[in-house]
């Protein structure tokens, strides 16, 4: 594909993720989606051969940029401090947007796994990876301790507690909802700070 395709492609698919976002996937309308992007109903069609492709490929990019940046956040000397921080990039990352929208992948989940399998295995992947990561640093935490939770179901409610602090920062307005989880997040890991 051209550099120009290619230009035009991620431009379909940057476009249609913040409509996606905002809208959801079936609020969203062909019609719009060339009209915010600017091309034309043939090139949509050209790189996407139907609304499903182009959402599979929004989830499919924001899942591969939403790895690197879970990636990147889990920094830091201790396993407390990795989540802590990784829970702090999700603010900062929600801020962005001053919570228009929330979460892609919690905003999918709702509307489309229960009527398309493929929008649901990839929303699952998601948070499957995240459960899996934050239990790995859980489980370090609790080789030291005793008394704790069960890692993966701990880092399982983390993810749950997040993903309800971005719904209520979002309903709100109001990022306040969302530290709240965060500092909830704090105590049951038993991070010092």
């Amino acid at each position: 594909m051209s550099t120009k395709g290619q230009e035009t492609r991620n431009r379909i698919i940057q476009t249609s993720r913040q409509l996606f976002t905002q809208q959801g996937f079936q609020n969203t309308s062909i019609s719009e989606i060339i009209a915010a992007t600017g091309v034309k109903k043939g090139n949509l069609y050209y790189h996407f051969p139907s609304k499903e492709e182009l959402g599979i490929a929004v989830l499919t990019d924001a899942r591969d940029e939403f790895y690197t940046i879970l990636d990147n956040s889990f920094a830091g000397k201790k396993p407390e401090a990795k989540i802590i921080n990784s829970c702090n990039s999700i603010m900062a990352l929600m801020q962005q947007t001053n919570f228009v929208g929330g979460c892609l992948f919690g905003n999918t989940a709702l509307e489309m796994t229960d009527s398309n399998s493929r929008f649901g295995i990839i929303v699952r992947e998601v948070f499957s990876r995240w459960t899996d990561i934050i239990a790995n640093e859980l489980h370090q935490v609790a080789a030291t301790s005793t008394g704790q939770i069960d890692p993966n179901i701990l880092a399982t409610a983390i993810v749950a507690i997040l993903e309800g602090g971005i719904m209520l920062s979002r309903v709100y307005n109001d990022k306040t909802h969302l530290n709240n989880c965060i500092y909830v997040i704090k105590k049951l890991v038993n991070h010092k700070n």
